[in-house]
């Protein structure tokens, strides 16, 4: 259904919203003794996007993305802050940050308030997830009478299946809403058969998890939806924008963020087209 592309473009809608706490330097600074200080805000709790590892160490793609941005942009020295998911908004409101993280979609309402880097910096890789001896599903078609697993109201994933219902009137999904339960119930929903198929981000530690629990589940090769997600800017942040969009461009093109990504979610997130919503 995605066509793979050489190198660029590629995101579950994260929270904004109220309190940080914790922070570090990154460890490669400018040596433009004129660059301006930036804290930028990302979550700690929020594998393998950011997180603090079991030393106690803020770690993760975006925290390495922001680390990269460091070296290659002189303009400005970036300091990295966690921030629990209803901290970054705030922070951002109030000019205690001024970036944040947190795989963010571009949607009307935060472009009405923030800046959005024009190059995204990652992507939410949506597929489909399965029984391993089950053949009859490899894309949304083949849900239309299948028991998929509930989703949230309202959610990113409601709003895929929903839009997917729409452009097929004769033969639509039947959403269940309801508590989807975190990402290892749903994956054992499959794997005991009380579901058929889950629709899901892959780049939230899937096959980890998978493989952590031993299931009989895998994923769909082919994604079903690739959104591309984005750092999102204060909105009298413009220069800053402008270097971040140039820095990003470099570390796509000289392959160190296919690299991260390859790192963090086992493969390059770059490599399909993205779905503009």
């Amino acid at each position: 259904m995605f066509k793979k592309k050489s190198l660029l473009a590629a995101g579950m809608a994260l929270i904004l919203a109220a309190c940080g706490q914790g922070g570090e330097s990154s460890e490669e600074s400018s040596s433009n003794p004129d660059a301006k200080e930036v804290t930028v805000a990302v979550e700690n709790s929020s594998k393998p996007l950011s997180f603090t590892d079991d030393s106690g160490e803020l770690t993760g793609y975006e925290v390495e993305t922001i680390k990269a941005l460091d070296e290659v942009v002189d303009d400005y020295n970036f300091n990295i802050e966690s921030a629990d998911a209803e901290g970054t908004q705030v922070g951002l409101d109030t000019g205690k940050y001024q970036m944040i993280g947190g795989g963010l979609y571009k949607t009307k309402e935060r472009e009405d308030l923030y800046l959005f880097s024009d190059e995204n910096s990652g992507a939410s890789i949506i597929r489909i997830y399965k029984l391993k001896d089950d053949d009859s599903i490899k894309t949304l078609d083949d849900l239309t009478d299948k028991k998929v697993h509930p989703v949230t109201p309202n959610g990113g994933i409601f709003n895929l299946l929903t839009e997917y219902n729409e452009d097929h009137p004769d033969k639509k999904i039947d959403i269940q809403l309801g508590e989807s339960g975190d990402f290892a119930q749903q994956f054992q929903a499959i794997d005991e058969r009380k579901s058929d198929a889950v629709v899901i981000p892959s780049n939230i530690g899937a096959n980890d998890i998978i493989d952590e629990l031993d299931l009989n589940v895998e994923p769909v090769e082919e994604p079903v939806r690739v959104n591309p997600t984005y750092f999102v800017l204060a909105p009298d942040q413009e220069d800053l924008k402008t270097a971040v969009d140039e820095g990003i461009k470099e570390l796509k093109e000289n392959g160190r963020l296919k690299e991260l990504s390859e790192k963090w979610y086992g493969e390059d997130m770059f490599q399909y087209e993205i779905t503009e919503s």
